[in-house]
């Protein structure tokens, strides 16, 4: 078996880093506006998981029953399953062991919305859902949750996710901190964490001394950065370059942060595994949590001697429990991107209830293992334990891009994009066990609702195997009106912002 060392995973992550792609831009800068608060002394946690391909409303939380679908002679019949509402939950779920045991846990905590969305580009898509169309200065919802509520935390913000969930927003006012800091591998992160940290193994060896090593790097930093940067070619060229100074400083803070909080050990979720992961042998050791993480996630293990975890999924649901109980990140975007060459929820347009199925199974036993590492995890706080659990402060957002074509066409059927859909959030700073919206059985649209008191505005007037238009005003909440309300309910504010009552009012 080929031997691990951390040079080499440093070597593999570089290797496969996600670049920035192209801003998948709003309405223009008219739309912006300025300025976030929070209370800083009232931290928020905010979990995104990028449900990739299109997790649709229709064939999990909201979904028309099989005994009420209409069917159309050229259009088939709308998407329809067996439902259930389990015992006290004002929520219906398609009847199948997932959804109907994540409700039997959350409902109490969850809000299930229609929602419209403004593009059915995946990447598009995907970019607004998170930054609610650039309503707030172009800043996406991790963002800022960062700067209101991560200023003091090493990694504020955290992003394992895969196309426009990565993407960052459009504020170039943002402090660089706060930006998504990219992970494409939650294993071997956390030996990025330290730039002396297990380059040699313990031993006789003056060199091989933890010390003796951290002395050294400090040295070649102080060489580095006196003298060496300064007559540099680029240096020289693009003195004031805007990338240069943001780099110069996260050198002189961030660097010597990550080191001082020792978060190569304290997010090393994997214990040594001899020769496929040696961390004894480099001198270092994993977090005092591991063995409680990998008895909810034990897909985190990492596959090979590359590092590479059995379960992407959960591997990312471990370091992102990681970076919360530890302090180090107020946001973390995970991603469930599904089979290689596939789009999880559209599994490439083919066979819709399958695939919809599996990824919805996927992604909810993810968040109720987070949810139960966090709700007995305790919150401390300035002022020491507090009483309270890190869940108590959390949000968990499964972000969607669009929602799927409404008619079941018989046999292993694809569905195309469509407008028209939902968003699932659970959380105990919502008003929960709320389903905003109703499903058409007639057309498979989910109705709009009243923002302030939740109740349904049909399609009342629309023929069976008809669609409403996209400017009829009983419509859903569009990406703006969520993301304003998400925020709020995070004790995010900001200019401009809209929400939504109902999901955070108790007594309307």
């Amino acid at each position: 078996m080929a031997r691990f060392s951390r040079r080499a995973a440093l070597r593999g992550l570089a290797a496969t880093g996600v670049g920035a792609a192209a801003y998948a831009a709003g309405f223009g800068p008219s739309r912006f506006v300025r300025t976030a608060s929070a209370d800083p002394d009232d931290p928020r946690y905010l979990i995104v998981i990028g449900c990739f391909g299109g997790a649709s409303m229709l064939d999990s939380f909201m979904p028309v029953d099989v005994a009420d679908a209409y069917t159309h002679e050229q259009r088939g019949t709308v998407i329809s399953y067996p439902t259930v509402q389990p015992e006290g939950s004002n929520i219906r779920c398609v009847d199948r062991q997932w959804p109907r045991q994540y409700l039997e846990r959350h409902a109490h905590q969850s809000v299930v919305m229609s929602t419209l969305s403004s593009s059915v580009n995946h990447f598009v898509a995907q970019a607004r859902s998170v930054n609610g169309r650039d309503i707030n200065a172009g800043r996406t919802m991790p963002e800022a949750i960062a700067a209101a509520h991560g200023s003091t935390y090493p990694l504020p913000n955290v992003n394992m996710g895969r196309g426009g969930y990565s993407e960052p927003g459009a504020d170039a006012s943002l402090d660089p901190r706060f930006r998504g800091e990219i992970v494409t591998n939650p294993v071997t992160f956390p030996l990025s964490m330290s730039g002396h940290g297990g380059i040699l193994p313990n031993g006789p060896r003056p060199a091989q001394d933890p010390d003796v090593r951290a002395a050294l790097v400090a040295r070649a930093r102080q060489v580095r950065d006196e003298q060496l940067e300064t007559v540099s070619p680029f240096a020289q060229t693009f003195p004031n370059a805007r990338t240069r100074r943001d780099l110069l400083q996260a050198r002189r803070t961030i660097e010597r942060r990550l080191e001082v909080d020792q978060l190569i050990e304290k997010l090393l979720f994997v214990p040594d595994l001899g020769e496929a992961f040696p961390i004894n042998a480099w001198g270092l050791s994993s977090s005092e949590e591991a063995d409680r993480i990998l008895d909810r996630l034990p897909g985190a293990f990492p596959a090979n001697a590359n590092g590479t975890p059995q379960d992407r999924l959960q591997a990312q649901a471990a370091l992102a429990y990681l970076l919360i109980r530890t302090g180090s990140s107020a946001a973390v975007t995970l991603t469930e991107p599904g089979t290689d060459g596939f789009l999880a929820f559209d599994q490439s347009h083919q066979s819709h209830r399958n695939a919809q199925g599996t990824h919805w199974d996927r992604v909810l036993r993810l968040a109720d293992d987070l949810i139960d590492l966090l709700s007995t995890a305790e919150y401390i706080g300035s002022d020491g334990p507090t009483g309270t659990s890190l869940w108590d402060r959390s949000m968990i957002v499964f972000a969607t891009e669009f929602g799927r074509d409404k008619w079941d066409l018989g046999g292993g059927f694809g569905t195309g994009h469509h407008l028209n859909n939902g968003l699932l959030v659970t959380s105990p700073l919502l008003a929960g066990n709320q389903s905003l919206g109703t499903p058409d059985p007639n057309n498979g649209f989910l109705s709009g609702w009243d923002g302030s008191t939740g109740e349904s505005t049909l399609f009342d007037d629309v023929p069976a195997g008809e669609d409403p238009l996209f400017s009829d005003q009983r419509q859903p909440p569009g990406e703006e009106k969520v993301y304003g309300t998400l925020l709020k309910a995070l004790g995010v504010s900001y200019e401009g912002q809209e929400t939504l009552p109902a999901v955070l009012d108790r007594n309307f």
